[in-house]
């Protein structure tokens, strides 16, 4: 085979990637690309989204990586536009050449914004792409259930939580919740509904968003054996398909106000989300529904944006409360 085609490089947001840019390279692949071999670039430990139609997935190297600070749909936001970094397209020309080495002499390159991800395609109820279920491996979602019950070593059920935060510029985020609200609501989960806790880590990198690892807070001193941080290590090239072998192996999930709260949808497993009314129908559109049991997922969208950050820990509770029981 000497065609080849290269998807990337993705350097924007992940909720972006997962929801528009990641079905749409799906769909370009499978009608215009059959007969090539497929090659993506993107973050390490997201290849599991691509698996299924993709023959190399190649991450960037770390030191690129590490110069994203700003991302902003499908690029990094600078100079007051979305762009791709010209060191990211200086990577890609090298990416060329080296399969030009590798005797491909017909290359394809299909760029983010090649198709603009804009605000009518995001609020479409069928936009252009592909969308699927992923496919977690087995030994890999074997290896991650040993060590979740090696752990807990009880049999009470268990609950994901991502507790979403963010800044940018310093300032914190008008979908963040107080960051203090998010151990005082968990131990509630573990005191009154008697579930253990996975708590998604994954470090904010310049405006880039995260999730606060709650373990190792004070309120759970004498409570370790109930509570586990999940990090998302930017070297485990696995990380993503972990976090979804999780999903799969737990009661339900709870994320925060994010893009990332439809992770779920694409393994079809229970959730419950704190969105606000700005933002929360994102998560009820059409391909979303098609992917999802919706009898099974519950979004809490009561507050504005901005308002969302002094919101009551009791209500949340009483809101998750609800879902749970029903399922």
């Amino acid at each position: 085979m000497d065609k080849l085609v290269i998807f990337g490089p993705w350097v924007g947001e992940f909720s972006y990637e997962l929801s528009w840019w990641n079905p749409e390279c799906r769909k370009i692949r499978n009608d215009h690309f059959k007969d090539c071999y497929a090659v993506h670039l993107g973050f390490g430990g997201r290849g599991v989204m691509y698996k299924d139609f993709i023959d190399e997935y190649i991450p960037h190297p770390t030191e690129l990586e590490e110069t994203l600070q700003f991302p902003a749909t499908y690029g990094e936001h600078i100079n007051g536009q979305d762009i791709i970094p010209s060191n990211f397209l200086e990577y890609l020309d090298t990416i060329v050449e080296d399969f030009k080495m590798r005797g491909f002499t017909e290359i394809a390159i299909h760029k983010p914004n090649d198709m603009p991800i804009t605000r009518e395609r995001c609020l479409s109820d069928h936009p252009f792409g592909e969308y699927v279920h992923y496919k977690v491996d087995v030994d890999i979602e074997r290896g991650v259930m040993s060590k979740i019950d090696n752990y807990f070593n009880n049999d009470s059920p268990t609950i994901f939580v991502m507790a979403r935060t963010r800044t940018r510029h310093g300032n914190r985020c008008y979908l963040d919740w107080n960051p203090d609200n998010w151990p005082i609501f968990t131990k509630r989960l573990i005191e009154e509904l008697g579930v253990n806790i996975i708590s998604l880590s994954i470090k904010t990198q310049g405006s880039r968003g995260g999730s606060k690892g709650l373990a190792e807070h004070e309120l759970f001193t004498d409570l370790q054996h109930r509570i586990m941080n999940f990090e998302l290590e930017k070297d485990d090239l696995d990380s993503f398909e972990k976090q979804l072998a999780i999903l799969k192996n737990t009661k339900c999930s709870i994320y925060g106000a994010s893009g990332a709260a439809v992770v779920p949808f694409f393994v079809n497993t229970p959730t419950f989300t704190q969105q606000t009314k700005e933002e929360g129908f994102r998560l009820e559109l059409g391909w979303e529904r098609k992917l999802m049991d919706f009898k099974h997922f519950k979004n809490f969208d009561k507050y504005h944006n901005n308002e969302i950050y002094d919101s009551s820990v009791d209500e949340l509770f009483t809101e998750f409360l609800s879902f749970y029981e029903e399922l």
